[in-house]
């Protein structure tokens, strides 16, 4: 499989005072990954600084997922992971459901979800 393509433009925004960007590493894809996701193409995995990052084409979309094994990512890590793995030409949203549709896992409390909205789809 080929490496994912990032985005290497400027990050939109603020950010926190002294915040410095971490390098964007791609890793290679777990097994185990592929066999929970499927139907996902263009499967990537990577760390950026202490975050875990796994990006993937699902159900005619792009899907993020930011982990942390302690701590929520911050809205500087967020922001930053959507813009280099989603480029500039593209709207994505943490979607927060209806109470009897959330899904917690207590064992990927700290995970986000970033999905692209589709402009024909979604509004």
């Amino acid at each position: 499989m080929s490496k994912a393509r990032i985005w290497d433009g400027q990050v939109p925004g603020s950010h926190e005072k002294g915040w410095k960007e971490p390098h964007l590493i791609e890793r290679g894809v777990p097994p185990v990954l592929r066999e929970t996701i499927p139907g996902a193409r263009d499967l990537h995995c990577f760390d950026f600084g202490t975050c875990s990052v796994i990006l993937g084409f699902e159900n005619k979309r792009w899907h993020i997922s930011i982990a942390h094994s302690f701590r929520h990512p911050s809205w500087d890590e967020i922001k930053t992971i959507r813009y280099r793995l989603g480029g500039p030409d593209r709207t994505f949203a943490i979607i927060l459901p209806i109470p009897d549709e959330y899904v917690n896992v207590p064992s990927q409390d700290h995970v986000f979800h970033l999905w692209e909205l589709i402009k024909e789809v979604d509004w």
